[in-house]
């Protein structure tokens, strides 16, 4: 994937500014939806997430678009609103400052914390970093009266909180997950900017939070993967990014964040999760669709030469966060604009251009790692340089063991061992995903809907998309793979040039199995994924495997034969061994927004291969 052009980059950052001075626009005589306790109890009482958190993250929009354009104002395009942006600015924040509890509701216990209102979650530590960065950055705009209402709500609701406690505050000062880099680098960077004039209580703090961000860059892979998925690399990585710009600026370069080599190995890590359509990785909570955050990305290749920026089309808007968070919203623009602005024209494009005038006229890469398969906007289709058929198609992440393969259509494969007890898990040990195109063929469903239950252990694998019925994997004698660490991958290997092989066995904590092992074959040029189970057994009575694969589209089984027809691209899977005929379950599935979708559950029993064995090869191509 190559860097992007400069001029998409720069018509990007000017769509995104434009869509935040058209909201300030539209709702600068809308007041604020309301937060109250009939909203906020949804969550105890049936377990809804969904009803409070859109009214809460309406507000948080007007913080982002308001607090963005005071500090922006002067070299934006309508500097004659600022006053109606200032004067809407400090109702918000009004506003902001007088609701009961920055925390969400499932993130608080009211029934046995009497100091519920103070708890510091996520978003109560966005809340109060975006305060914080506000009223340093354009704070001698707002009336005094806002600016010392709003400095009182972040000592009172974050930093006191923080400080007056004994380390850890709370699981996630020491976790290894988003929500240490978000409430750390939140409150890190609240500290720098209030607390500067008082070192004895910045000092220690900072100390503090250096100690904890340990902690999450070691929840990375070794090889740099998020095992949470790629959109929560995003959300982490932003905040851990931006603490570490203000604490080097802070500490005059003595202290550097970014220097690690674990740190640089992450940097790299989300443009391996881009399919050449613009597809995504979906592992764990993740998305097929992510859309990668524009600041953080320019920040990171600034800093990293070998960060390479995906195609502009996949860089999210001001729209994409639903969550409206300041602090990366702010960044979007300044990075972006500073990349810009100190990179040179020439570099950012030349490859791109190079390449265009001597292979098909117009042609851009959309994968340099793949080298060789490129989009022709012109043509409306993918096409093959010479040496498309070279190793770099596939990628590799032997730590976290993923493996990935990028196609000829702009689509792929990708495979994964690990664990059951990875952050954000799924039961998903051995499962694949296919695409052709943009379109996921096989799927991986990604992240449901965040309720109650879906944080709820016990009952989190009884949500589809969390247990293996929801993933491309086996089942072995009618029982799905079970949860927590020990239940893990025996073994991951991979050539780099398609062929991976995953024993997981030990995923069904069945006794009676000695090994599992899928082989899988892909072919970057063909586009055709061979894929062979082997379950040898002991013991009576026979073991019996299933084999189970998941698709969003209506199949076709034609004896022996199943085809997937999406929009614009079908595949067939021809399986060779089959005891007895295939068949096609309806289930349903709530995705992260909460929208019902109907997918398909197809599945089919193996055969005996040997009296305690059982043996299944599936072929999936492409149907052109």
């Amino acid at each position: 994937m190559c860097r992007t052009e400069k001029r998409e980059l720069e018509v990007k950052l000017e769509e995104y500014i434009l869509c935040m001075e058209e909201n300030a626009a539209l709702m600068r005589d809308v007041p604020m939806p309301e937060l109250d306790e009939q909203l906020f109890s949804l969550f105890e009482k049936t377990g809804n997430r969904l009803a409070y958190e859109n009214v809460y993250f309406q507000r948080r929009k007007y913080l982002a678009v308001y607090g963005c354009l005071a500090i922006l104002q002067t070299s934006l395009s309508n500097p004659g609103s600022s006053p109606g942006n200032l004067l809407k600015l400090e109702e918000v924040i009004r506003g902001i400052c007088k609701e009961e509890c920055w925390a969400l509701p499932a993130h608080v216990d009211r029934a046995n914390d009497p100091g519920w209102r103070r708890t510091v979650d996520l978003f109560a530590a966005e809340t109060g970093g975006a305060l914080a960065e506000i009223l340093a950055l354009a704070g001698e705009k707002l009336d005094p009266e806002v600016q010392k209402l709003a400095r009182k709500a972040v000592m009172e609701r974050v930093l006191t909180p923080f400080l007056e406690s004994r380390a850890p505050y709370s699981w996630w000062e020491r976790g290894d997950n988003n929500w240490n880099a978000v409430c750390a680098g939140s409150i890190g960077c609240a500290g720098i900017y209030l607390l500067t004039e008082e070192p004895e209580h910045l000092n220690p703090l900072l100390e503090r939070i250096v100690d904890s961000l340990s902690y999450y860059i070691e929840g990375f892979a070794d090889d740099g993967a998020c095992l949470e998925g790629l959109g929560y690399f995003g959300y982490g990585f932003s905040y851990y990014v931006s603490f570490a710009e203000l604490l080097y600026r802070y500490t005059k370069g003595k202290t550097d964040l970014l220097g690690p080599e674990k740190v640089r190995r992450i940097a790299l890590f989300q443009q391996k999760c881009y399919f050449p359509s613009g597809r995504t990785l979906s592992f764990s909570d993740g998305g097929g669709n992510e859309k990668y955050r524009m600041g953080l990305t320019c920040a990171l290749a600034k800093r990293f030469p070998e960060v390479e920026i995906p195609p502009a089309a996949c860089a999210g808007g001001f729209e994409t966060d639903p969550c409206y968070r300041f602090m990366a919203i702010y960044r979007d623009v300044i990075w972006t604009r500073g990349y810009l602005e100190d990179c040179d024209e020439a570099q950012i494009g030349s490859e791109s251009q190079n390449s265009s005038e001597s292979q098909a006229g117009n042609v851009s890469p959309v994968n340099a790692s793949a080298g060789s398969i490129l989009f022709c906007p012109t043509a409306g289709e993918y096409v093959l340089t010479d040496s498309t058929a070279g190793d770099s198609a596939y990628t590799v992440l032997p730590d976290a063991q993923w493996s990935l393969a990028r196609g000829f259509s702009g689509g792929g494969m990708a495979c994964k061992g690990g664990t059951n007890g990875e952050p954000h898990n799924h039961n998903d040990i051995g499962s694949f995903l296919y695409l052709l195109g943009d379109e996921m063929l096989l799927a991986d469903l990604g992240a449901g809907e965040y309720t109650k239950a879906y944080f709820t252990e016990e009952k989190r694998y009884q949500i589809l998309c969390s247990r293996s019925l929801g993933h491309n994997v086996p089942l072995i004698d009618g029982k799905e793979q079970k949860a927590g660490e020990p239940y893990r991958c025996d073994s991951f290997w991979s050539d780099e040039k398609g062929k991976t092989v995953i024993h997981f066995a030990s995923a069904y904590g069945n006794h009676a199995v000695r090994d599992l092992v899928r082989t899988m074959k892909y072919d970057a040029l063909s586009e055709c994924l061979v894929v062979e189970d082997v379950l040898e057994a002991e013991g009576d009575p026979v073991v019996s495997m299933q084999e189970n694969l998941v698709t969003e589209f209506q199949p076709r089984i034609e004896e022996n034969c199943i085809i997937i027809k999406g929009k614009n691209h079908a595949c067939r899977i021809t399986v060779e061994d089959a005891a007895g005929r295939i068949t096609a379950a309806e289930k349903k599935h709530y995705d992260h927004e909460g929208n019902s979708k109907v997918v398909f559950c197809l599945s089919w029993e193996t055969p005996a291969d040997g009296s305690k064995g059982r043996r299944c090869r599936f072929r999936i191509q492409w149907v052109k």
